[in-house]
């Protein structure tokens, strides 16, 4: 639960927003039974806390959307593991598929959700941009020819399991997502 403090001692300063970001804060603040005041602080507190510590809000984002989706929607274990365990061969293609499902389950616009879902997975490995309905990862972990055919044949499931048509292109440094 969402920590609490005592506007009413707190120095107030003003701030403006979008009226639809402060609808929406209104929001969510009657449901975590806090005032206005108090959850936006929180909030704020918290996100200049995170990009302090250098890590960069924007970059998360997506990542910590599709992990929270996995883990509501995906009963198993995630483990982290370091990059040369993307050089194991075998269960690749049924872990993209399983994502797909996730992907179908949570998202309106399965488009959006395989996008969403591969720049998360591919962010950590190196370089990831975003170019419309495709998503270019550049690494030097990606020169491996088993860590590009495990990626692809990953990316190649989520994409059926998700009812996506697109393609997937491996080169030495790159893999490239391209969802039509």
């Amino acid at each position: 639960m969402a920590k609490s403090r005592k506007s009413s001692k707190a120095t107030r300063k003003s701030c403006f927003m979008d009226s639809k970001v402060h609808e929406r804060l209104g929001e969510m603040a009657q449901r975590k039974r806090m005032s206005l005041y108090d959850y936006t602080n929180y909030l704020l507190e918290i996100g200049v806390e995170i990009e302090e510590s250098g890590v960069n809000l924007e970059e998360m984002k997506e990542f910590i959307k599709v992990m929270g989706k996995v883990f509501q929607f995906y009963k198993g274990t995630v483990i982290v593991a370091p990059f040369n365990a993307t050089e194991i061969k075998g269960g690749w293609r049924e872990l993209g598929k399983r994502l797909g499902v996730i992907v179908r389950q949570s998202n309106p616009d399965c488009r959006e959700g395989v996008i969403g879902v591969t720049k998360s997975l591919l962010w950590p490995l190196g370089q990831v941009v975003e170019n419309g309905y495709e998503v270019r990862a550049l690494s030097p972990t990606l020169t491996s020819k088993n860590v590009l055919e495990n990626l692809k044949e990953m990316m190649e499931g989520l994409l059926e399991s998700a009812g996506v048509k697109g393609e997937v292109v491996a080169d030495p440094g790159a893999l490239v997502v391209r969802v039509s």
